[in-house]
């Protein structure tokens, strides 16, 4: 084979020059240090939202509303009392609705345990309140308040004999 003076068969091209690392290479601790804390934040607030809210207990909302209704007018005082009762009774089982008239109410609390200690006084605060709602009749708003907290204690001592089941 026969070459022209101008042909080279090859040409040397001397050593390469290393190649830089690649960005993985250079920064993964980095990049595992951010994985893990973000995983560990993603935990933290996952925890932080499905922790269960306190909610005060039914008896010491109720103790609250009545300390607030105390200082009111008779009539406000009364409405005031009675919607913190019956929201009490409410949250103590589910079937003492608020929205149920009083007959009603004594009707379906009849037969249940929780509310057999505290029958008579919770009818006669009930029955004592629509009477001064409905029929003008004269409340001091401290006795309505009293009938209501021996109710609302003896439902409450029924509710830990029965451990705490409504």
């Amino acid at each position: 084979m026969i070459l022209a003076a101008d042909e080279k068969p090859f040409t040397l091209l001397g050593p390469r020059p290393a190649l830089p690392p690649g960005w993985w290479e250079s920064y993964w601790a980095v990049v595992v240090l951010a994985l893990a804390a973000t995983t560990v934040l993603a935990l933290l607030i996952a925890t932080w939202l499905r922790r269960p809210r306190r909610v005060p207990a039914p008896f010491a909302a109720f103790e609250a509303a009545l300390t607030a209704a105390a200082d009111r007018p008779a009539p406000e005082a009364t409405r005031a009392v009675t919607a913190a009762f019956r929201a009490y009774l409410a949250a103590a089982h589910p079937a003492a609705h608020p929205a149920l008239s009083t007959e009603e109410l004594s009707a379906r609390l009849a037969d249940l345990p929780l509310f057999l200690p505290a029958r008579q006084p919770l009818l006669a605060a009930l029955r004592a309140a629509d009477a001064a709602k409905f029929a003008g009749a004269p409340l001091e708003p401290a006795i309505l308040i009293a009938a209501v907290r021996e109710a609302a204690t003896r439902v409450e001592d029924a509710r830990r004999a029965l451990g705490g089941a409504a």
